[in-house]
Formats: structure tokens, C-alpha cells, sequence
């Protein structure tokens, strides 16, 4: 399980706009790159292009659908008390939602972990590059927020009941 945390700071988190490259970068984190080494430019058509390492990269904007915001987080600076205490913490939740059998006594042990990490960013569109084309709809970042949020929340919408109707049809 993931439980994120916000920072304990009086002041929001930054917004910021996310790139997401088509390669490997071994880097997390903040980067002070000078204009000489990232300066994407709208070409002609309107689309985003720059140049990362000698290679030309077109990039197409991302929005998340309204009510939605993303966030950027990494692995919280003192998880191990915070893991401790929110992993005992969800272990009673579950303890007093389910009723226990005295025959399952093996299930306490499989207690779930939870990684704890802190919010450090907002944002409300993203960039995907693509190697000198425009990501498509088959790219996994953009086919993650044009299809399967609206496909998530059509499939956690209120509806029919297909079990009550099987059995009235019966």
C-alpha cells in the first residue's frame, strides 16, 4: 500500500509541468537546466520540439480531465516511524472492518506494507515527447488520461445492477 503524505509546510506545493522523455535518465529530482540544453519551442504546426542530446523531440501537451490533479512525490525522509505507525494503524482498521475467524490466526501475519511518500509537486498537464513524432493515442501516458480515467470512472458510475437483474429475469 502507498500512503501519501503531504509536507509539513505552511505553503502549498509547487506547480510544475512534468516531461516525460523517450529515454532513460538514472536522475529523480529537480534539474537546473540552462536554456542551452532545454529550450522546447512551438514549431510551425503548432507542436511542442526540442533538441535533448543532438536528437530532435516533439512533444504534445497532456491536460487532466477536470477533477483530477497530479502529483509528484518521493519516498518520505523518516518512513521508517511513520511506516511503523501507519503500517499498525491500517493493520486495526482491517482488524475491526473484517470479522476474524479464530480458525484463520495465520492471516495476522501477513501484515501489507505501506510506503510512505511526500507530495512536492502539483500539476495539471504534462508533456510527452516522442523521438521526432508526436506521441499518439497508443502512447501509455496519453492513453492513461484519455481512456481509462473516463473508462474507470463510466465503470464506478452508478448503474444497473447486473446481479439483481440476472436474478429477476429468472
Amino acid at each position: 500500500m502507498l500512503s501519501i503524505q503531504r509536507r509539513n509546510t505552511k505553503e502549498d506545493p509547487q506547480e510544475c509541468t512534468p516531461n516525460l522523455l523517450p529515454c532513460r535518465i538514472n536522475h529523480d529530482g529537480p534539474v537546473n537546466a540552462s536554456r542551452r540544453y532545454w529550450a522546447p519551442e512551438h514549431d510551425k504546426d503548432g507542436n511542442l520540439e526540442a533538441y535533448f542530446r543532438g536528437r530532435k523531440l516533439k512533444g504534445r501537451k497532456v491536460t487532466l480531465p477536470k477533477g483530477y490533479k497530479g502529483i509528484v512525490v518521493k519516498e518520505a525522509a523518516n518512513e521508517d516511524k511513520t511506516h511503523k505507525r501507519n503500517t499498525e494503524r491500517l493493520r486495526r482498521r482491517q482488524l475491526e472492518e473484517e470479522a476474524v475467524d479464530e480458525d484463520d490466526e495465520d492471516d495476522e501475519d501477513d501484515e501489507e506494507e505501506v510506503r510512505m511518500v511526500e507530495e512536492v509537486a502539483n500539476f495539471k498537464d504534462f508533456i510527452v515527447w516522442g523521438h521526432e513524432a508526436v506521441a499518439d493515442g497508443d502512447d501509455a501516458f496519453v492513453k492513461g488520461v484519455e481512456e481509462w480515467i473516463g473508462f474507470a470512472a463510466a465503470m464506478h458510475a452508478p448503474g444497473i445492477d447486473v446481479q439483481n437483474e440476472q436474478k429477476a429475469g429468472t
